[in-house]
């Protein structure tokens, strides 16, 4: 341990029992004599208090380590400590109640894909939609609201960048953990005292766009710096990530758009939308819930603007509640809308074969708040009562239609034949007894390939083929 950490928790000394617990995410001293502590996702009140000049002095102490200012003309510090963790001070008066300090720990486990599954923040199907995002080097923007998880999401899709790409990264305070071997980290720097040496986002963007960097990695967007990463998006920086705080895929485009506006450059409003609709591939929209948990709410794609210059999205997959129980636990599914992407006819051809169209396919992904399915298998035919087997019903056999014949008509024996007799339906008529004999006697002589009607003798309709003789 350093002699500056050492110090810092000599004028921590109160709170630092939730510095070393690990299930406290985040420290909030709203002046010496008001501590709030979030503990897996939940705010509690503590007892802690401080005394103004120690609380003071601790808040002076972190300024020296980070080398930046704090003072009554620059009453507000955004630093971090040496483990990583994240702190905001402000001075009164601008802070009414006393010195104010925000303190969000930096947790040495790494937060994975496969943890926020376990958490229930994602499914399988999502953090796999999420790993062929990065793969195919779509431009992500993470949105949603203060302590929403957004720098925590934005950790695990870096880790789906490749080992051999050039990553740079850029932040107001670094809390990006990276761990890719090719890394290039920046941080912004604040005015001194005097005013001089900033260097802002936007100046560190434009150094990064020289340094050939096969990914830009930004901590947040909140300034006139958008217009210039947005410009790296079109430009041919693929796979860029960053985040900006907004609640909705929509609320998103358009504050990306306004915090284009304050760069000072002079487009039409229908160019600035056009650009950011063209940069932006995929939204990706993260929510902390009253039960304190954090989910992500959408995966939505951005698509170019339609006749009226107007934003268009579609949900690709999005968290819906369904209901809330009685200790407060927020329920709900993901639901995936049937949308394909623009980007499916990619997938296959970047070894992402199995997001097929049956992928995408509209329905639940895993509901947790539904009723069990019904059984299937043997147990579900088991319930059911089986109704009793029937033979399968065979069709009668043709049977040939009866002769009729006159009772009283002589029946005369053919001649004996010189050849076996070709075998001949029976005729459904009554021919005259005459005439029965001559068919039977000239029948045999004919060819088998008879191209004129034996019957026919003349035209009497009598005997005209198909005809029933009247007695």
């Amino acid at each position: 341990m350093s002699m500056f950490s050492e110090s810092l928790r000599a004028f921590l000394k109160p709170v630092v029992p939730f510095l070393d617990d690990p299930e406290v995410s985040e420290i909030l001293i709203n002046g010496p004599k008001e501590v709030w502590v979030e503990r897996r996702g939940k705010l509690h009140r503590t007892e802690i208090v401080f005394t103004e000049e120690g609380l003071l002095a601790a808040a002076r102490n972190m300024a020296q380590y980070v080398g930046r200012p704090l003072s009554e003309e620059r009453p507000r510090l955004d630093a971090r400590l040496p483990d990583g963790s994240r702190i905001h001070v402000v001075l009164p008066p601008v802070a009414r109640r006393g010195t104010t300090i925000s303190i969000r720990k930096f947790f040495a486990e790494k937060l994975t894909a496969d943890k926020l599954i376990a958490l229930g923040s994602v499914t399988k199907k999502v953090a796999r939609l999420l790993e062929a995002a990065v793969g195919l080097r779509l431009n992500l923007v993470v949105s949603g609201g203060t302590g929403s998880g957004k720098t925590s999401l934005l950790n695990v899709l870096s880790q789906f960048i490749a080992q051999d790409e050039r990553i740079l990264t850029i932040e107001d305070s670094a809390e990006l953990q990276l761990t890719q071997p090719h890394l290039v980290s920046f941080e912004s720097r604040p005015a001194d005292r005097l005013g001089k040496g900033q260097v802002d986002i936007g100046d560190l963007l434009h150094s990064a766009l020289r340094l050939r960097p096969d990914r830009i990695v930004v901590g947040e967007v909140r300034g006139g710096e958008c217009f210039h990463l947005l410009q790296a998006m079109n430009t041919g920086h693929g796979g860029t990530l960053t985040t900006a705080h907004a609640n909705t895929p929509i609320d998103t485009l358009r504050r990306l758009e306004s915090s284009c506006l304050l760069s000072g450059v002079e487009l039409p409003l229908v160019a600035v939308r056009a650009q950011v609709a063209s940069a932006v591939h995929l939204v990706v929209c993260c929510e902390r819930f009253a039960d304190g948990t954090r989910k992500v709410t959408h995966v939505t794609e951005v698509l170019p603007l339609d006749e009226r210059g107007e934003y268009r999205v579609q949900d690709l997959v999005t968290w819906q509640q369904t209901a809330r129980d009685a200790d407060g636990r927020v329920r709900g599914t993901f639901v995936w809308h049937g949308a394909r992407p623009a980007f499916f006819a990619r997938l296959a051809a970047s070894g992402y074969g199995d997001l097929d169209e049956r992928y995408f396919g509209k329905g639940f992904d895993v509901p947790d708040e539904l009723p069990p399915e019904p059984a299937t298998g043997e147990l579900q035919r088991a319930a059911l009562p089986e109704p009793p087997r029937r033979e399968p019903e065979r069709a009668p056999p043709p049977q040939r239609p009866a002769q009729a014949r006159k009772p009283d008509a002589p029946r005369t024996p053919a001649p004996p034949l010189s050849k076996p007799e070709p075998r001949t339906e029976e005729s459904s008529i009554e021919l005259d007894p005459e005439l029965q004999r001559e068919v039977e006697t000239r029948l045999p002589t004919e060819s088998t390939l008879i191209t004129r009607n034996p019957l026919e003798r003349g035209r009497d309709d009598d005997t005209q083929p198909g005809t029933r003789r009247r007695t």
